[in-house]
């Protein structure tokens, strides 16, 4: 019943693929003093600003608060991602008021203090404070909160003196949620420090369900209930022993959002179990743990069946290794198009790990990229630098630790390179391993030779366009790689290549080994708040039937202005890459 469960799992995701999509780079926020004062500390009322926030502050910070509002392009800085939680967690409500309402036209912020009233403001801010977290998450912290903070604080948060009184908003107004972790983490003031006693997750959890004390409803929907039952065993996948008193979390999606979150603990045997969960067909469990502290482990993703009440979901972990020598880059994709005079390079690469045990890096970093001489605009599809993602010398790291198995990485980002003389030399180097390299570079008539283990397999001639095709097998690390083109058009209007389709319609076929499964969702829950974004890897055992229907899915979407340009261009560049991965295989390569 497991595997009907997740193969009734893989139907659901392709079905709703269109909606799980890329928003691209996120700003990172403002990060300057307030230029004002917080007007009348009235407590907002969330669920009283969404319109006001859908029709004033979506064109440019995006519906979801992803920073990828249609106007966003304009702006000389990106706007703010209120759905990024580092984005936002140095700000109090006060110096969202601020900006609010005074302006920050240094960031092309226009001032709202004559066009909206106080209240008006704050119930506005009230909501995009929402978009980086859940009722879920809320009701976890809740829990939390009861059991760790209640005793001092009291039950209601109104504590006593000289406690602080996390009901009155004129207080918490001026506090930020990293001056609250701070204060979690390691006391202050008589607190003792709850650093080692709770996790990550449970004290975000915790000061979010704070937060709440003291502002109107933050949402409006009801906690979803039913008489399902997930449950499984944590075990060490490295020592195959079962791992006791262990938090454990399952989240609930829609294809679109986290509906539900919830934490249980393992027994003595491992177990762990999730009763009174929604029955629906048409929503998706995962569960995760923490284990080792700071490297999260994930079960596939189910779904439940019409008349199934209980699914089993296993739950490995692993022990750490600093040893890198396991890892290897099984699939690495260079797509190559221009626009208005310069080339667009997106990069996918596709990670593997051997072993028993999962990468945790060099104290540096996890997993490196290079970039090279020249590249501009950086933007990494499902983080920024400065967040996941650390800036090194001719590059970037990645210091998310990497799970053993196959294909339990998948990393995707975008540059854009200028040329000059109709010339280009893209230079690359591979600081893993990598059994496939492939590379797709838009025909615009140009000449196209290369070196360091790659062969010019000619034109493909594709539904999305004609594109010279590059590749290469089992090159070791750091092998140079230099693809250099000649006769390159300098013309500053957008080009296309030869028998390009219109946007709409996308390598049909390439979509047979898009990711449609438990990787789309592990990958997306720790930025996925009341909204979607996708990191998708390749699934080979994917049905080509339901994943070009769900790509007929994402063109209406797309059509219908329900998805932007930037997340439509990125999930182009994935099929891209998985289009290539088909030749290959069509082709008994």
């Amino acid at each position: 019943m497991q595997s009907d469960s997740k193969s009734h799992t893989k139907r659901i995701v392709a079905g709703v693929c269109a909606a799980l999509l890329l928003a691209g780079a996120l700003s990172t926020g403002v990060r300057a003093a307030s230029s004002g004062q917080a007007g009348s500390l009235t407590p907002p009322v969330p669920t009283e600003g969404r319109e006001s926030y859908l029709q004033n502050c979506a064109p440019c910070h995006g519906e979801t608060g992803q920073g990828d509002g249609p106007s966003a392009q304009g702006l000389g800085s990106a706007p703010t991602a209120f759905a990024e939680s580092t984005a936002v967690s140095d700000l109090s409500p006060a110096d969202w008021f601020d900006a609010t309402k005074n302006g920050r036209m240094d960031r092309m912020m226009p001032p709202w203090g004559k066009r909206l009233t106080d209240q008006q403001i704050w119930d506005t801010v009230g909501y995009a404070w929402t978009l980086h977290t859940t009722q879920a998450q809320v009701g976890m912290g809740k829990a939390v909160y009861e059991t760790n903070c209640a005793s001092c604080h009291g039950p209601d948060g109104k504590g006593k003196s000289p406690m602080p009184d996390f009901t009155d908003f004129s207080t918490t107004a001026k506090v930020s949620q990293s001056q609250w972790a701070q204060a979690v983490q390691a006391g202050k003031d008589g607190m003792p420090a709850l650093g080692d006693k709770l996790s990550e997750a449970e004290r975000s959890a915790a000061l979010e369900y704070v937060r709440s004390l003291s502002m109107g409803p933050l949402f409006s929907s009801a906690p979803l209930v039913g008489n399902g039952v997930i449950s499984g065993t944590v075990t060490n996948g490295t020592t195959g022993a079962p791992v006791a008193d262990l938090s454990v979390e399952i989240a609930v999606f829609d294809g679109t959002s986290v509906l539900d979150q919830r934490t249980a603990k393992t027994d003595s045997t491992g177990l762990y179990r999730f009763e009174g969960l929604p029955t629906d067909p048409n929503l998706v469990f995962a569960t995760r743990a923490e284990y080792p502290k700071g490297v999260t482990n994930s079960a596939e993703v189910a779904s439940f069946q019409a008349g199934q009440s209980g699914i089993n979901l296993p739950l490995p972990v692993y022990e750490t290794t600093t040893d890198p020598s396991g890892v290897r880059a099984d699939r690495v994709h260079y797509i190559v198009e221009f626009q208005n005079g310069q080339a667009e390079v997106a990069e996918l690469l596709v990670f593997s790990l051997d072993g028993n045990r999962a990468y945790a890096g060099d104290g540096a970093g996890v997993l490196r990229f290079n970039l090279p001489p020249g590249a501009q605009g950086l933007s990494i599809s499902d983080g920024e630098l400065g967040g996941r993602y650390l800036a090194v010398e001719n590059g970037f790291v990645d210091t998310l630790p990497l799970p053993p198995g196959q294909a339990t990485r998948q990393v995707l980002y975008r540059y854009t390179l200028p040329y000059s003389g109709g010339k280009l030399d893209l230079q690359r180097s591979l600081a893993y391993p990598a059994t496939n390299v492939n590379a797709l570079i838009a025909d615009q008539g140009e000449k196209v030779t290369t070196e360091g283990g790659l062969d010019n397999q000619g034109i493909r001639q594709t539904q999305s366009g004609n594109y010279f095709n590059l590749s290469g097998q089992n090159l070791p690390a750091n092998q140079p790689i230099l693809i250099r083109l000649s006769g390159l058009s300098s013309a500053t209007a957008a080009e296309t290549a030869p028998g390009a389709a219109p946007a709409g319609r996308i390598l049909l076929y390439a979509l047979a080994v898009v990711a449609v499964a438990g990787a789309i969702l592990l990958a997306l829950w720790p930025v996925l708040r009341r909204r979607a974004r996708t990191v998708a890897v390749a699934d080979e055992a994917a049905d080509r039937e339901g994943l070009v229907d769900a790509l007929a899915a994402l063109d209406i979407a797309h059509t219908n202005g329900q998805l932007s340009e930037t997340a439509y261009r990125d999930q182009r560049l994935r099929l891209k890459a998985q289009l290539l991965d088909l030749m290959r295989k069509e082709q008994g390569q």
